[in-house]
């Protein structure tokens, strides 16, 4: 039996998911993790579960985020290397006595890495919820949950990649030679 929650969090994500590839973009320029490598990611990172909302992401877009998730650290790629300094951002507030609010950061998951100085992450407090909250962590020592779910975080990134394709729609009406980016949209 599906847990009802768990079932609803996958809903979500392949609504959005859905959303944004009606809008135009194109599905093919993704590739999804298998369990297998969702489950070995989490291992790297000392995790025994993944919430559902999240592997569903993975199960998308894990192995390849494409323009979903251009220049970003993702997916199976995050192992525990990129937990361990994620961690450190977590010590940095601590070191600096700012409060965070952070249950387990210990037992936490790192699901992106921006640039090597922010990091998105799962409380390991929390990794059992379907669609738990996700936090930036930033090496200055700012921790912050930022999302209420995974669901509302890939919602926000979808809208992001929506966003690209207007703004490339504009620069293909005013004549702009085509850029490379295009081939992530249909037209």
């Amino acid at each position: 039996m599906v847990d009802e929650s768990a079932a609803a969090a996958v809903r979500g994500i392949r609504d959005v998911f859905d959303q944004v590839v009606a809008g135009g973009f194109r599905a093919e320029k993704v590739e999804g993790a298998s369990d297998e490598e969702i489950d070995a990611m989490a291992a790297a990172q000392g995790v025994r579960m993944v919430p559902a909302a999240l592997r569903e992401v993975l199960r998308i877009l894990g192995k390849q985020g494409g323009a979903w998730l251009p220049g970003a650290g993702f997916g199976i790629s995050m192992g525990a290397q990129d937990k361990e300094y994620a961690l450190w951002c977590v010590e940095e507030a601590e070191e600096r006595g700012i409060a965070h609010g952070m249950r387990d950061p210990q037992g936490l998951l790192a699901v992106l890495d921006a640039a090597a100085s922010s990091y998105v992450v799962v409380d390991g407090a929390d990794l059992a919820e379907a669609d738990p909250p996700m936090w930036v962590l930033v090496e200055s020592g700012e921790v912050t949950r930022r999302h209420e779910s995974v669901t509302a975080w890939f919602a926000l990134t979808g809208e992001g990649v929506m966003d690209t394709r207007r703004m490339l729609a504009e620069r293909r009406a005013h004549g702009c030679r085509e850029t490379p980016g295009e081939a992530s949209y249909r037209w």
